[in-house]
């Protein structure tokens, strides 16, 4: 709390040293006509005194180039004296009149005024920046000139009036018609991009003007996003457009999003879109694989997910810094030149590209302070309620299997019982432990404070342009322990060999550091342990005592939370190295050729670890740490006496990718635009894993090991230890080749009927081993209507644009975690060598990994979108809308086949699934002064899923709860609960209505359930408003998101009694008691609860499991999050030229997760994590961006 106090109190000083400033420019500005200056020249060129001036005083001089060119040496001599003296002295010598306009001082010759007049102006970008090299010429004439690095210009024209062009390299040539007069004239000239945002779609393969794209398409520059250095780019492009879903998993950092286009199109291959960059496919660190399920349908994880969770996606290399504009390609006709792998969508990211002019540098730069996560927002106990329930157990005389009584009020009791200590000693100690109230969150979590800084350059001539970037950042989680550095280098080339032939070229690489949890999870322990637990003794060492958590870990082994987690770890190195070139040469006016390739590589080092000091460790050695010598039969017989557990995995990625295409383009008539591609692509990503588990590791003795003993001793017998040949090293190596060929083609009549239309064949080695399945078309083709072109819509004052688009086509998804070979490996061995051979042959024996299927084949989806796209009022109030139907077909579900082919199941397209849905975006400005700009964007879409076909699945109440039993005519994220009937007043169970339907199949967990909801929202919509005065500007983004459910987290952490270290909810506080039998919340589980049967008749469950999943766990997930505030003040770039020699200075503080409105019954929770995992938290950063 006082680090934010402070960092509060910084940033109002900042405020108000802003408040001094800034009423201070124009003073310091109108200080500089009395500058003064000395120089000796003896007949320099003029450019030598202009430099001079400029130097001493911050003038800048403009003339026309041929007065440069025509122009006298200077001779002179002054010591300090005034500038206007010295200007008036040198030029009316050489025949020259001045005027001084804002800084700049502009000069014309005498001999040049007849029937002409000066004019003289600065010429920048959209962003203010200058555009040295402009040309300014008077059209239908030779005569011209360039601006300087400056961006300022002068050229004379005539006094009859006349048109003027501006043209400048990537830039749209801007015209103004100047009206006959003979007064001199200053103009301010800004330049839009010749792909600018709203104009151009950049789809990875080609760049269209908008009005010729039939698609469905949304794009967002950099700029209007709110990328602090401490936010994942994905973060801040929550509800910024329409069709795209993020979501949070978990508020730890290194955690990816889940990123969505137009909900799911798939049921077992990977549901996320493909990441574009510059071009180029991104793949991910690691190869994508299905969940496994156990018997009951649940997520099995192992030692070496805990590493997976905290590697990331395949953009994560990528500097947030480095981007300047992201594309979504949603529907068939924008994807198809992608072929088998968008049916789940495409999001092209183009970087930012070197600028013509003198070298520029930019530092970007932030503090992030983050809030720590507390009890504030969480329903859990204090510890008087905590003692409480210990009460009612001894008071009810409840009992459990298992029981802890050396801890809490138990231990208390146990003691006083047992004589140990006198009854005022146990009614202090009773006392001390309702007021203990330990705050784990304190003790496991922190004020995090995190930096990133990032410099670039940018600079380069019409022939060769470059912008490179180095990057550091350095995020810290809240919780003590998780964090991610961060080292970056970017450098992209463009090169202009000739008026024909361009290339341009771009090498990144990034390295970075994850640390994250393995075994410990500090969440989890501080949301459920009893806060009358202390975590340190009273003379400060840590306390210890006997846990035993609900799946039976550290049973009866000492254990403390600091300790399990400063003993145990998780980290994850990654390098990443990309580069491309991508080369284009006109051939003729009409025909392009183009060459991209590319190559990349990852390496990714993930550990996790526990020493001998952790309970987790205890529970596999039989005792705890250091209470066993080496001659006793308990370290004799133990399966590691010494040394703790490491798993490594290592996964190196090399992708290579080359596509040639040629390109015609060509206007008919002036009215028939046709461009045509015909291209082809060939690909291979290798991924070589390998990963590990080791037994007795040191980490804390220079990370060495010893040696597991493989033969143990008893008291009775010896016998091998299990133990060494318990996890075999596995290899994980896998390759997908791809080849693929496209044409797409484009025409427009009178930019007013636009025609696609694309096609791509593909083959892999993954699929398609029927010949009739290579190269099985994708195809797609889309109209376009661009009813504001017509001659007759101008007649009108109301509309001021409107088009109308349409689509259809197949997108088809390479689900490539699943092969038509044959796949066998070697058996897997336990421990026995025998197994591993046969004992008749001496054999290797073989296991059956994967059954062959040759039909195998690409997953297919038909698609249609309908939309629209108008302006109002001047393009003021721009609006889309969009309707789409995604219906997928051949789908990969399991099927079961004979135990005797080796395996259960095996992977067939016999999946259907429909998708539609409606997307709404409108973009207004209400205010547009020349002081005071508001902008507003809002965006919405709903997306309806069905599932029409699956194939067999794990028939099992754990798939039915977690979303991932997919059920005919049912969404692919419902999810059913168990019917809660309310709870019996005389025992306080739970009552669960188990009925069956009559003729129901009961081995479908959804016979005897309930349907509850989907997980994902029926409903998401952004809205992100922006004000502007002057310098000073706010800005904000809000999420919104309807319908969805979610289970609250569990009400009863186990269906055991209660142990002294768990928590409980602080709803239980009025849970049903034999004085409060009216409570619709169970009472306290004991020894006397017992499993029952479900109606499958093979799962055995407890009424308190089905409680934790039923009906009154339920909850709707619909809220309102503030994803970002941000209050920015940018100086006056006059006053920063002349005064601090900069180009841009900009300052501005930024409160992400300001706040979040859901349903109450969420406690304070963010219903994105609601059901166990870290939530987000709020945090405040301060940046500083610098431009020279």
């Amino acid at each position: 709390m006082r680090d934010l106090k402070q960092t509060r109190n910084i940033f109002i000083m900042l405020l108000l040293v802003l408040w001094i400033i800034v009423p201070g420019q124009g003073g310091a500005w109108a200080q500089t006509t009395t500058k003064k200056v000395s120089m000796n020249l003896k007949n320099a060129p003029i450019n030598s005194f202009f430099q001079i001036i400029q130097h001493q005083t911050g003038y800048n001089f403009i003339m026309t180039t041929e007065e440069q060119r025509n122009a006298p040496h200077v001779t002179v001599n002054v010591q300090n004296e005034p500038v206007n003296t010295v200007l008036e002295k040198v030029l009316d010598n050489l025949g020259y009149d001045y005027r001084i306009n804002n800084g700049v001082v502009s000069i014309r010759s005498r001999m040049n005024q007849d029937n002409t007049r000066r004019m003289t102006g600065t010429i920048t970008d959209e962003d203010g920046e200058p555009l040295p090299g402009a040309q300014v010429q008077i059209h239908g004439t030779k005569i011209f000139t360039v601006a300087n690095k400056d961006g300022n210009f002068a050229i004379n024209i005539p006094n009859q009036g006349c048109e003027i062009e501006y043209s400048f390299v990537s830039m749209h040539k801007h015209h103004d018609f100047i009206k006959a007069g003979n007064a001199d004239l200053f103009k301010n000239i800004v330049m839009k991009s010749a792909t600018d945002i709203n104009e151009v779609v950049v789809t990875g393969y080609q760049d269209f003007n908008k009005s010729r794209v039939a698609g469905s398409v949304a794009q967002i520059s950099a700029k209007d996003l709110d990328i602090t250095g401490f936010n994942s780019l994905e973060q801040a492009l929550q509800g910024r457009l329409a069709g795209l879903s993020i979501t949070n998993r978990s508020g730890m950092v290194g955690v990816s999003q889940r990123t969505r286009v137009r909900g799911t199109s798939t049921l077992m291959g990977s549901q996320e879109p493909i990441w574009v960059v510059d071009g180029v496919i991104q793949e991910t660190p690691l190869p994508f694989s299905t969940s496994e399920l156990d018997a009951q349908g649940g997520i099995t994880s192992d030692n070496f997910e805990y590493i997976r969770n905290f590697v990331g996606n395949s953009i994560s290399w990528l500097n947030p810094m480095d981007i300047d504009r992201i594309t979504i390609l949603k529907d068939a006709s924008a994807t198809a030149i992608y072929g088998v792998r968008a049916a789940n969508g495409v999001i092209v990211i183009n970087t930012k590209r070197g600028k013509v002019g003198s070298l520029s540098v930019s530092y970007s730069g932030g503090l992030n302070v983050g809030q720590r996560v507390s009890y504030n927002s969480l329903e859990m106990m204090n510890s008087k309620e905590r003692v409480a329930v210990s009460k009612e157990i001894f008071d009810r005389g409840l009992s459990a299997n298992w029981t802890n009584n050396n801890i809490g009020y138990a231990g208390a009791l146990n003691d006083y019982l047992f004589g140990k200590i006198s009854a005022t000693e146990f009614e202090a100690e009773v006392a001390k432990l309702e007021t203990n109230n330990t705050d784990w969150f304190k003790l496991l979590y922190r004020n995090p404070v995190s930096t990133n800084h990032t410099v670039s350059f940018s600079g380069g001539s019409e022939k060769a342009r470059y912008y490179a970037s180095l990057n550091y950042s350095k995020n810290n989680g809240t919780a003590i322990g998780n964090d991610m550095t961060n080292y970056g280098s970017h450098i992209g080339l463009n090169m202009d060999f000739s008026s024909k032939f361009h290339v341009s070229a771009d090498l990144s690489a990034n390295y970075s550091e994850t640390n994250g949890f393995g075994e410990f999870n500090p969440y989890t322990y501080a949301s459920s342990t009893n806060r009358a637990i202390p975590g340190y003794n009273d003379d400060g060492s840590l306390f210890y005592y006997q846990n035993r958590s609900t799946t039976g870990n550290y049973g009866g082994y000492l254990f403390n939370a600091i300790n399990e987690r400063n003993q145990t770890g998780n980290t994850n190195k990654t390098v990443d190295i990309n580069s491309s070139v991508n080369a284009y040469y006109d051939i003729s006016n009409d025909i392009k050729w183009n060459t991209l390739l590319s190559m990349s590589a990852s390496s990714m080092r993930g550990q996790t670890w526990a020493s001998e000091r952790t309970a987790y460790i205890a529970n596999i050695r039989g005792y705890d740490y250091d209470t066993a010598l080496p001659t006793s039969w308990l370290y004799k017989s133990s399966k590691l006496p010494q040394g703790g557990e490491l798993n490594e995995e290592n996964t190196n990625k090399i992708n290579w990718n080359l596509r040639n295409s040629i390109q015609y383009d060509h206007v008919f008539n002036k009215v028939h635009a046709l461009t045509a591609m015909i291209g082809m692509e060939v690909s291979s990503t290798k991924y070589d894993g390998y990963q590990d588990t080791r037994y007795g590791y040191l980490p804390d003795r220079g990370k060495s090991f010893v040696t597991v003993p493989s033969l143990l001793t008893s008291q009775y017998n010896s016998f091998a230890n299990t133990l060494v040949n318990q996890n075999v090293p596995q290899i994980t190596d896998t390759k997908t080749n791809q080849m693929g060929i496209y044409l797409t083609l484009n025409y427009a009549y009178d930019n007013r009927y636009v025609a696609n239309f694309s096609v791509r064949g593909d083959a892999s080695n993954r699929f398609g081993q029927y010949h009739n399945e290579k190269f099985n078309p994708v195809w797609a083709g889309g109209l376009r209507w661009n009813m504001s072109h017509e001659k007759w819509f101008n007649k009108q004052k109301i509309f001021s644009d409107a088009s109308f688009r349409s689509s259809w086509g197949y997108q088809r998804n390479m689900s490539s975690n699943y092969s038509p070979s044959l796949i066998v490996k070697m058996a897997s061995s336990t421990g026995a060598t025998s197994s591993l051979i046969d004992q008749r042959t001496g054999d290797y024996l073989l296991q059956i990994s994967n059954l062959p299927y040759d039909d195998l084949r690409w997953e297919k989806t038909f698609s249609q979108n309908y939309g629209f796209d108008m302006g109002i009022f001047n393009n003021k109030i721009r609006f889309s809308f969009d309707y789409y139907i995604k219906l997928g077909t051949d789908l990969i579900t399991m099927i079961d086949v004979p135990r005797e082919y080796g395996i259960e199941s095996m992977p067939v397209n016999d999946g259907n699934m429909r998708n539609s849905g409606y997307e709404f975006t409108v973009g207004f400005s209400p205010i547009r002064t020349k002081n005071f700009t508001w902008n507003i964007n809002l965006n919405t879409s709903k997306n309806f899923n069905k599932v029409t076909n699956v194939g067999i699945q794990t028939d099992t109440w754990m798939n039915a709860i977690s979303g991932n039993y997919h059920k005919k005519g049912y969404a692919s994220t419902s999810f059913w609960a168990f019917k809660f009937n309310g709870v019996d007043q005389k025992t306080g169970y739970p009552i669960i209505d188990l009925s069956v339907p009559a003729g129901a199949d009961t081995s479908d967990p959804t016979s005897y359930m309930v349907y509850v909801g989907k997980i994902t929202p029926d409903f998401t919509g952004g809205l992100s408003t922006s004000f502007r005065y002057k310098q000073l500007s706010l800005s904000t983004s809000l999420y919104l998101q309807l319908g969805g459910k979610k289970f609250l987290t569990k009400a009863y952490g186990s269906t055991y009694l209660p142990s002294e270290f768990e928590n409980l909810s602080n709803e239980l506080v009025n849970r049903w008691t034999p004085e409060n039998t009216s409570s619709q919340l169970p009472g306290l589980p004991d020894k006397n609860v017992t499993t029952i049967p479900l109606p499958d008749g093979k799962t055995h469950i407890t009424v308190y499991d089905m409680y934790n999943y039923s009906t009154a766990r339920v909850v709707n997930a619909s809220s309102l999050s503030c994803n970002s505030l941000t209050l920015s003040y940018s100086f006056n770039p006059i006053w920063l030229h002349h005064v601090l020699s900069l180009k841009n200075l900009s300052l501005s503080s930024t409160v992400t997760n300001l706040f979040i409105i859901h349903s109450g019954n969420f406690h304070g929770r963010d219903p994105e994590v609601a059901m166990g995992s870290q939530p987000r938290t709020k945090s405040v950063s301060f940046n500083l961006n610098i431009a020279f």
